[in-house]
């Protein structure tokens, strides 16, 4: 069961995940050669996390945003590549794998914080923040950290900001995964309501 929380308190845990937040995408930024394995380390610390503060729901959503991560990178495994060594799992590059993980997640409880009593508001938040920080996030690991995809850097990127250098029909995954997600994750939330109500 998850625990229940007051205003103050929630206000606290907000900046303690953006703190942790802030803290990953820094050590991301600075060791970008082994970027692979700070997000690597992140999710059991991620998980630790969540489970001393008994967020059961933050626990589900993480497992969650994994296997959709798990999922996807399999399909598309053989379009990742990149010039620094990253590790893989299966033949699943492990960048990507986390990335998505981590950035699925992340947004997916920073949006939770704005709780409105109808949830298609919550999820017509969520989405346009997603693909603002989707767009974001590729234009400074493509031109800031230098992050990028060979496998794929021969297709036009998106206009203007020049990332997302993928297949059509990657990119159309890409700005669909959010809301797949954090429609997921309200559908997890109900169930868990339903089966453990406070």
């Amino acid at each position: 069961m998850s625990a229940v929380f007051t205003s103050d308190l929630k206000h606290r845990i907000l900046l303690s995940d953006l703190s942790v937040a802030f803290f990953i995408l820094l050590l991301f930024s600075i060791f970008k050669s082994h970027a692979d394995l700070v997000l690597l380390i992140s999710w059991p610390f991620i998980f630790v996390y969540f489970l001393l503060m008994r967020r059961i729901k933050a626990l589900s959503h993480l497992l969650l945003a994994t296997l959709m991560a798990v999922i996807w990178v399999q399909f598309a495994k053989e379009y990742y590549g990149y010039k620094y060594d990253y590790l893989k799992i299966f033949g699943m590059n492990t960048l990507p794998l986390m990335a998505w993980t981590l950035t699925l997640l992340g947004l997916g409880e920073v949006c939770n914080y704005l709780k409105f009593k109808r949830e298609i508001l919550n999820f017509l938040i969520f989405v346009p923040s997603f693909w603002f920080l989707l767009i974001l996030f590729e234009t400074v690991a493509y031109h800031v950290l230098e992050i990028r995809n060979t496998m794929t850097g021969s297709y036009i990127g998106l206009p203007f900001c020049n990332c997302l250098h993928a297949p059509t029909w990657m990119k159309m995954v890409y700005f669909a995964m959010g809301p797949v997600y954090y429609g997921l994750s309200l559908f997890t939330d109900h169930i868990l309501d339903s089966t453990h109500p406070k």
